[in-house]
Order: structure tokens, then sequence, then C-alpha cells
């Protein structure tokens, strides 16, 4: 049979990719229920500009200590075993946080985040390592698109729809659900067996598996250069989820809920941007790839820059969907170039190093915009969020003229380049 030449195709085709591809839809929507909760929830209670970044940074400081170990686990134990235990936990801790509902108990949003965000890495280690098995090499841009797509989907519903249930009931709704769709997709990846679930990794170590994992990116052309332009791009782009929320909440007053219209406004034309694009990105080649990868990170940090100069929030709303565009392009070159230079045997360790390098970099830009908000006018914090983002794209476009770094087999360092991928708002 031949590949899959679009996203229909590849889901239709793909019986186990499909039953992956539902859970992450599921747990997607509930995470979004959850994100808009909480901020409400700190805010409601007294949280000031820097508590809600402060709240971003312990989301992804796990990024850089559990997923990276979360790495080496997918590529030395049961890649589907790991993805089942952690959702189950994450149920368990989306429910905890009502604890928090309260404001002399409001701290523990801090411990129970990172705890949810340490499972949630663990499990995205091993999900990235046992789900592109299910898929061709040349249906990668399709896979990576279907795993990007879920979840704009359901950040368009669970934003809008989280937006909705918080205002309407108060956010104690929002985290049951979170907790319910984790076990819905546990219960949907319960029914895949098919893959890689075991990479085949010799039994010594763990910290010689992580220096191994380390040494295999750092001689990886594509893989080193994809690295730095993630450290460069993230320091601006982790801060714009703290300066959005405060544009909904505290400028267009949009109530308790009122991120939740942001997200939805973004997971919506990001999903049906990207749609369109997938197709059209799988034909490219590694040069045009790369160039996609150049643009979309220079384009959204210019609009992002753009994000804070007055206006209503309907144009605002607008401008944000406009960075959603130029944002859900950027996934499927990127990660295609990814694990087209990954082995198997490697893929966790090196595809949580992608994410750790991109976690440490939101978490330090989430705190310095959430103080930067409590002593700055927003349209000053937008501006220095998106100068280093507009920056790594147009140095990442520069380096891609002057030289080839999309050669697979290339084993050095690309030093020159400095910008790079992300995770997604």
């Amino acid at each position: 049979m031949e590949p899959a030449r679009t996203l229909r195709e590849l889901l239709a085709r793909n019986r186990d990719l499909r039953m992956l591809w539902l859970g992450n839809l599921v747990s997607a929507c509930g995470g979004w229920f959850s994100a808009v909760a909480v901020f409400a929830m700190v805010y409601a209670h007294g949280g000031a500009g820097l508590a809600a970044g402060l709240t971003l940074a312990v989301r992804y400081l796990p990024g850089v200590l559990a997923g990276v170990w979360g790495g080496v686990l997918a590529d030395r134990a049961d890649r589907r075993a790991v993805t089942l235990v952690t959702d189950v936990l994450m149920a368990v801790f989306a429910v905890a946080f009502l604890l928090a509902d309260d404001p002399g108990r409001l701290w523990l949003v801090y411990p129970l985040t990172f705890a949810s965000a340490a499972a949630g890495f663990v499990f995205q280690a091993a999900r990235n390592a046992w789900m592109p098995s299910l898929a061709r090499p040349e249906e990668y841009p399709l896979y990576s698109a279907a795993v990007q797509v879920n979840g704009l989907v359901f950040q368009a519903l669970g934003g809008v729809a989280g937006g909705l249930v918080v205002t309407a009931v108060g956010w104690r709704w929002a985290f049951a659900a979170n907790a319910a769709s984790f076990l819905l997709s546990a219960w949907l990846t319960a029914s895949v067996r098919s893959g890689d679930r075991f990479a085949g990794v010799a039994p010594h170590g763990w910290w010689r598996s992580l220096r191994e994992g380390i040494a295999m990116a750092a001689r990886t052309r594509a893989i080193a250069a994809l690295l730095l332009l993630e450290a460069v791009f993230c320091l601006g782009l982790g801060g714009t989820i703290t300066a959005m929320t405060y544009l909904a909440l505290r400028v267009h007053d949009l109530g308790q809920g009122g991120a939740g219209w942001f997200y939805g406004v973004q997971g919506v034309v990001g999903s049906v941007v990207l749609v369109v694009a997938a197709s059209r990105i799988r034909a490219l080649g590694p040069s045009g790839r790369h160039l996609v990868i150049g643009l979309s990170c220079l384009v959204e940090g210019v609009l992002t820059m753009l994000l804070g100069l007055p206006s209503g929030v309907l144009p605002a709303l607008a401008l944000w969907g406009l960075i959603a565009a130029a944002e859900v392009v950027y996934g499927p070159a990127a990660m295609t170039v990814l694990l087209t230079a990954t082995p198997n045997e490697a893929r966790g360790r090196v595809t949580s190093l992608w994410s750790a390098t991109a976690t440490l970099g939101l978490g330090v830009s989430a705190v310095g915009a959430g103080a930067l908000l409590d002593r700055l006018d927003v349209g000053v914090v937008f501006a220095l969020l998106g100068l280093p983002m507009a920056v790594a794209g147009g140095a990442w476009l520069a380096v891609h003229r002057r030289r080839d770094i999309s050669g697979d087999g290339g084993r050095r360092i690309a030093r020159s380049a400095d910008g790079g991928p992300r995770t997604g708002h």
C-alpha cells in the first residue's frame, strides 16, 4: 500500500495510530479546561502577574528535570506501559487541584502543577518514542500534523468550553473534566499493542544512557541546529501565555475564563491551517522544510511584538489567530527533520532533550514576563517577548542560506544557528 498523502488517509488507514491520536485528543481537551481553571483560581485568590508566571514556570520546570529522564525510561522500558501509568497519575493529580480552592491553600497549586507536569513530560517522552513507529518515514509530516492538530482542535473546544464552564459554574468542574479525560485516554491507549514498544537499548547505567543520547544529538548536525534554535526562540515564547492571560483578564476584562477565548481562536485557526498545510509540507524536500521553520519563527516573533499595541478585544483576537497560523506550520517541518535524523533506539532521549531545551527557555520566559507585567505596560512586554523570537527566525534563515544544515548524515554541531523550534503556545 502506498504511503498516506493526507491526514484523513493516515488516520483512516492506520487503526492503532488513530486510537493513540484519539487518546491524545481527549486528554488535550481536559488539559485546556485545566489551564483556564488554574489561572482563574490564581487570579481569584489574589494572585498577580508574577503568580501566574510562576505557575507557568512550575509547569515547564519538570520538562528539564523529569522530561530528560523520561526519555531515558522510554528507551529502556515498555513505552506503552509508561503512557498508561502516567495517564492514570495525571488523572489523580487533576482531582487533587480541588484541594487548592482556598486562599490559604493556594500554595498547593505549585507542587501539584509540578507533579502533574512531571508525569505529563514522562508520558510525552514515551508517546513521542512509540507513536512515530506506527507510521512510515514518508508519513512523518502527516504524523506530526496529526499529533499537533488534536491539541489545537480541543484547545479550541477546551479553551472556549473551559472559559464558559469556569465563568458559569467555577473551576471545580473543569478539574473534574480534566481527570476524566486522562482516564479515557488510558482506556484508548490500552487497545494499542503494535509499534516499537521496546527500543532494545543495552541495559547499562542510566547516566551512561543519558550521556550517549546527548552525545548523539551533539554529533548530528540537524538535531544540534534544532536544539540551538529552540533555546533562543523559547526565551520569548514562554512569556506570551503569561502576557496573553494578563491581556484577557486585566486589559480586556473578559471575565475569569477570558483566556479561554484566546485559546479558542488559536485552536480553530491553527487546526484549519495545519490540516491544509500538512500535505504540502509532506511534499517539500529538506531545504523547503528548513525554510518553513525559519519563516514560522520570524513571522510569529514580529506578530507577537505587535500584539501589545492599543486595540480592542476583536483586533487582539484576530492578531492572536495570525500568530497561531504562523506557528502551526513549524511543527510538521521540524518534527520530520528530528525523526528522520534520530534512530529508534535513541528516539526517547533525543525528543526529551528537545523538549527539555524548550521548557527551560519557556519557564525562564514565563517568570520574567510575569515580573515585568507587574512593572511595565503590557505592550512593552509583548515587544520584549517577540524580539528574540524574530531574531531566532532571522538567524535560522541566514544560516540556511549560507550552508546546508538539513543533511541527515552531517555529524557536527551547527554552532552558528541560534534560533529554534518550540513546543507550541
